[in-house]
């Protein structure tokens, strides 16, 4: 059959064949339209959220508005003495009020005239127990909802807020002293607010007056107190002092405090007994006894006082090399330097509830003793730790990548820096971010911390860079410092005497052209922060990396790594056992005692030695330049007038791998101590 000239078949199958781009449009159409609706329909309820916020806040406004004329034409009324109703009087001064504003501040003055009590009908309310000057500034408060606090007024607006149940003003109080606390004025509010029973600000404030006890002890408040109060202080384990003489002297302060003639002095020189029980004498040195003695032979005239001091003198006389360890120790004079192994693995020590990867090794040579802080690999603080320092001011500043986990949840790596924070369980406080690099290290000055050097990424490759940023521990953004002469990794650095010394590391491959790729570098660098430029000094004899850096005794001593003679030109390279020890004065270096083994660090861009009481230790090591040997977990010390290494101490307890070794001055009570169920491996 034929259509329009067309068989039928032909015509149908045609007419099929046009019909799915039709489907198509129609489709589209309709995903079109839907798609409009819906930007309408969010559009409708973005407008209707817009106009209820509009709506809150201007009923917000007004009710603003309105509280603040409630509160203006009451201040108004009460100045003006209309329709007051009760008249307060403190210490013979009237302030006239209205009842219904004092019950809605205080709950004491809410039941004071709402239960039938004689204050509900009398005119006048006397407040025998409130400074006139606090609840001036109380009812201040309540009528224009201002509290001018400072150091002079704050403990009489507290008394007068804890009477009348004021808890706001009482807490506000209270945070005033916490954040203005001060050796001048720490003891008074410890005091104040024991007896008062502000049991958290009573415990802030004692610990405050125990760590700053030196500088308290400087103040005139201390010499105000009873002399119970003196002999409880001088009883504490806990005071932050690191000689005992500190407590002799504010004992004899206190008895000679008053002038003569008032009476004073003699009754508190009847103390002088019982306090001076309070002294260790023990822990004071003989010397200083003998002339505490000459300078007050009229306080000590008591047959009693002296019959304890010569027997301290006698005792020290007897045995005068004798340690007076057996005499419990304050605080204070427990704070020693400790070698910190920062930034541990988390093999090597195991007891049977774990396996300490949460701590780091610390060893004290002073005691021998081991002990362990938190480390800054635990939890979500830091993945690794590239470098670490110790500031002038004791702050122990780590940098390095984020952990696993919290790299997940960021878009661009950063060299993340971290600071130990004692007063917080020891925990890690972050501190700043900076753009990405590995290899670097890392150099304080001051409060301002230097990242130098290592591998930036540039078009989707690490190059060794010459970049020097710094940025200070107050804060703000980082800057650029002047670059280094040459582009460096894995290069160690040292503080001395305000300056920067950056030597040894890597080189890139093009940095001179008689230069042959990846070749170590033998120089000398020296930084000045005061003109901001960098100075090339006199050349190692070894070119290498992986080596230890210390400064000791106004010298730079440089241990072990790998290298080679002279300038690296490609020569073999070698497992160091040479230390060389760089003079600064005269700009020269010279061979110092060549270590027990060859040796290098455990990390290739930061340091396994440090300094502690003059003399340098080495905390573990390699020995030998194959990277999977195990770790010698020995300690060596080189004293620098015999100029001889030891071996201190075989086998420590620190993990099989740490980054970094550093020194701070930390008080052992602080820290861990090794585990009691320690399971061998």
């Amino acid at each position: 059959m034929w259509v329009m000239g067309i068989p039928v078949r032909m015509a149908l199958h045609t007419y099929r064949y046009k019909e799915p781009p039709c489907l198509h449009c129609h489709f589209v159409i309709f995903i079109y339209i839907l798609c409009i609706s819906i930007l309408f329909l969010f559009l409708f309820i973005f407008s209707v959220l817009l106009i209820l916020l509009n709506r809150h806040s201007i009923q917000m406004d007004l009710r603003a508005k309105h509280s603040l004329g409630l509160l203006d034409q009451l201040r108004k009324m009460r100045e003006t003495e209309k329709l007051t109703d009760v008249v307060l009087v403190a210490e013979g001064i009237s302030f006239p009020c209205h009842r219904v504003v004092l019950s809605a501040f205080s709950p004491y003055f809410r039941v004071m005239f709402t239960c039938g009590l004689r204050e509900c009908s009398t005119r006048e309310v006397f407040l025998r127990d409130t400074p006139a000057d606090s609840l001036g500034l109380l009812l201040n408060y309540m009528y224009c909802s201002e509290l001018p606090l400072n150091n002079a007024n704050v403990q009489g607006v507290s008394v007068a807020a804890f009477l009348l149940q004021m808890d706001e003003v009482f807490n506000h109080c209270q945070s005033h002293m916490r954040e203005n606390m001060d050796a001048s004025n720490c003891l008074g509010v410890y005091y104040f607010s024991r007896d008062l029973g502000a049991e958290e600000l009573a415990d802030h404030a004692q610990r405050y007056l125990r760590t700053h006890f030196v500088q308290v002890c400087m103040s005139e408040e201390i010499l105000e107190l009873e002399a119970h109060q003196l002999g409880a202080l001088l009883s504490s384990d806990d005071l932050n002092v690191s000689r005992e003489e500190t407590i002799l002297d504010v004992v004899l302060r206190w008895v000679r405090q008053d002038t003569p003639g008032d009476g004073m002095e003699d009754r508190r020189s009847r103390h002088l007994v019982e306090l001076l029980r309070k002294v260790r004498f023990a822990l004071v040195a003989p010397d200083y006894l003998r002339e505490a003695m000459k300078r007050n032979m009229s306080l000590l005239a008591d047959a009693e006082c002296l019959e304890m001091m010569e027997e301290a003198l006698e005792a020290t006389g007897m045995h005068p090399a004798s340690s007076p360890r057996k005499l419990k120790l304050r605080y204070g004079m427990e704070t020693t330097d400790l070698l910190l192994c920062i930034g541990n693995e988390g093999g090597g020590i195991r007891s049977r509830y774990g396996n300490y990867s949460e701590r780091s090794f610390c060893y004290a040579p002073s005691t021998g003793r081991t002990h362990y802080i938190t480390s800054p690999r635990y939890g979500d603080v830091l993945g690794f730790v590239c470098a670490g320092v110790v500031t002038e001011g004791n702050e122990i500043v780590v940098a390095g990548e984020a952990g696993v986990r919290k790299m997940a949840r960021q878009t661009n790596r950063n060299v993340e820096i971290f600071r130990h924070r004692v007063e917080a369980q020891g925990t890690w406080e972050h501190l700043s971010s900076a753009e990405y690099r590995d290899s670097y290290a890392l150099g304080a000055l001051g409060d301002t911390i230097y990242l130098l050097g290592g591998q930036m990424k540039l078009k989707n490759q690490y190059l060794i860079t010459n970049s020097v940023e710094r940025w200070s521990l107050q804060g703000g953004p980082w800057h650029s410092a002047a670059p280094l002469p040459i582009p460096l990794a894995y290069h160690s650095v040292v503080r001395l005497k305000n300056r920067l010394y950056v030597l040894g590391g890597r080189t890139p491959q093009s940095w001179r052209m008689d230069d042959e790729p990846d070749r170590l570098s033998n120089r000398l660098l020296e930084y000045d922060p005061e003109t901001n430029k960098w100075t090339e000094l006199g050349p190692m004899k070894y070119s290498k990396y992986r080596c230890g850096a210390v400064a000791l005794n106004g010298e730079i001593y440089v241990m072990g790594g790998i290298g080679c003679e002279g300038v690296d030109h490609g020569q073999s390279r070698r497992c160091l056992d040479a230390v060389e020890i760089y003079n600064p004065d005269g700009n020269f270096w010279r061979d110092g005692p060549t270590m027990p083994s060859p040796q290098l660090s455990l990390r290739s861009n930061a340091s396994n030695a440090a300094v502690v009481g003059g003399k340098l230790y080495v905390c573990g090591y390699y020995k030998g330049a194959d990277r999977h040997e195990d770790i010698i977990k020995d300690i060596l010390e080189l004293d620098p007038w015999e100029n001889r290494w030891t071996v201190v101490a075989c086998r420590v307890l620190m993990h099989d791998a740490y980054d970094v070794c550093l020194v701070a001055s930390l008080n052992p009570r602080e820290l861990m101590s090794p585990p009691a169920d320690l399971v061998t491996q």
